[in-house]
């Protein structure tokens, strides 16, 4: 048997804050990117803070090393300056996954590992119980919300009720997850809320947002409502085409367009549903990059079921794009209805429907909701979200982020 390599507690006098974060991911989205931006911030030091040495670590299936030198998630990691560490997976439960993460962790000697998932939160609750030196770092569980989709999901999901009162510490991204966590078990005392926030990006030019909607053939006189992000149930599309269809037989100021940015496992359920106005709505399956279409439409749609605090509304805040979204989750947090947004009742097509027309009817309307909404979005900065994760991690390890 070889020699397990272990963990230590260790003085946290080093130069730098040794950093693990683990996602079940491919590209840089959803609870990637804010991890990417933080790292490029803290890496060499933040507000008199410790530098960051950060580790990503995730989930792979086997495959060619060539390919694995060409991964995305890699090259955006090692972009912002982290470590990349795939964990290769050879089926759906590969007991190996956990002797593979073990070891990296071991590797890593780290002073913080965080999780970023069910699946990786059961992979660190599992390794905790049968390994005391993985006990010899503090373990923050990051709880980004639950959706409803395999069968092997929900069970994970389930679960996760159980392990995230096992981590040191759980942060999630809204009060009412908050409240969900505590009435789950996990102490209040460990748990803490931070909001997602958006990088500031130059508009795109003129030229640039008529290129965008030229090339999926949208006049220019053409009132276009946009929605982003992975085509599941629980994203609401279904709610948004039938809301879309009992607008198009209003009367509107000009004609009404609907882009479904995004791909996912509703997509063929949606384009059936959409086929009896098809002439109306496009599909562009996934964009690597949406800001010139979110820039390039005149309102922005979440009719999302359930949602903690979605990125693309905050991007959308910073477009200038006014923004109709369902009540749910963390989005009444930050948009004010009738003041930076309207807000809908979730599964409610007839009250997304008047939305849609009312924003399509009164340009003044449009204009005032987006500019308040950019002077909300303003304060959620990169510096922010940063600040107040340095101050998570402070107080769980209270010596580790002192200057030396």
């Amino acid at each position: 048997m070889p020699t397990e390599s272990p963990i230590e507690t260790r003085e946290h006098s080093a130069s730098e804050l040794r950093l693990v974060s683990i996602v079940e991911a491919e590209t840089a989205t959803g609870p990637v990117k804010p991890l990417l931006t933080f790292s490029s911030l803290v890496r060499g030091g933040f507000e008199g803070h410790r530098a960051v040495r950060h580790v990503l670590m995730c989930t792979r299936r086997a495959r060619p090393a060539k390919s694995l030198e060409a991964d995305p998630l890699r090259l955006a990691a090692e972009a912002a300056g982290m470590s990349f560490q795939p964990i290769v997976e050879r089926g759906r439960f590969d007991a190996r996954v956990l002797s593979e993460l073990h070891e990296a962790i071991a590797d890593a000697h780290p002073d913080i590992v965080e999780t970023h998932n069910f699946k990786s939160h059961f992979l660190l609750y599992l390794l905790r119980k049968r390994r005391p030196e993985m006990r010899g770092f503090k373990w923050l569980a990051f709880h980004h919300g639950y959706t409803r989709t395999s069968w092997s999901v929900r069970l994970y999901q389930q679960l996760d009720r159980i392990t995230l009162r096992a981590a040191d510490h759980v942060v999630t991204v809204c009060q009412p997850f908050a409240r969900e966590l505590t009435r789950s078990g996990v102490m209040p005392r460990n748990l803490s809320v931070i909001t997602n926030f958006t990088a500031p990006r130059p508009a795109p030019t003129a030229s640039s947002i008529a290129a965008a909607r030229g090339d999926l053939g949208i006049d220019a006189n053409e009132c276009v409502v946009i929605a982003i992000g992975r085509l599941s149930r629980e994203k609401g599309h279904a709610d948004l085409l039938d809301a879309f269809r009992q607008a198009l037989s209003r009367d509107t100021a000009r004609p009404l367009r609907l882009v479904v940015v995004g791909d996912g496992p509703e997509r063929s359920r949606l384009e059936y549903l959409a086929r009896p106005i098809a002439a109306r709505v496009i599909f562009t399956g996934h964009v690597r990059d949406p800001w010139p279409l979110l820039n390039a439409a005149d309102i922005f749609t979440l009719p999302s079921h359930s949602e903690g605090s979605p990125l693309v509304l905050f991007e959308a805040m910073s477009a200038l794009c006014p923004i109709i979204a369902s009540a749910v989750g963390g989005i009444p947090e930050v948009l004010v209805h009738g003041e930076t947004g309207l807000l809908v009742p979730r599964r409610k097509p007839s009250a997304l429907r008047d939305a849609i027309l009312m924003l399509a009817n009164e340009p003044q309307l449009r204009t005032s909701l987006s500019a308040a909404a950019a002077l909300v979005v303003a304060k959620y900065t990169p510096e922010r979200y940063a600040s107040c994760l340095l101050g998570i991690y402070q107080s769980v390890l209270p010596d580790a982020l002192q200057p030396g």
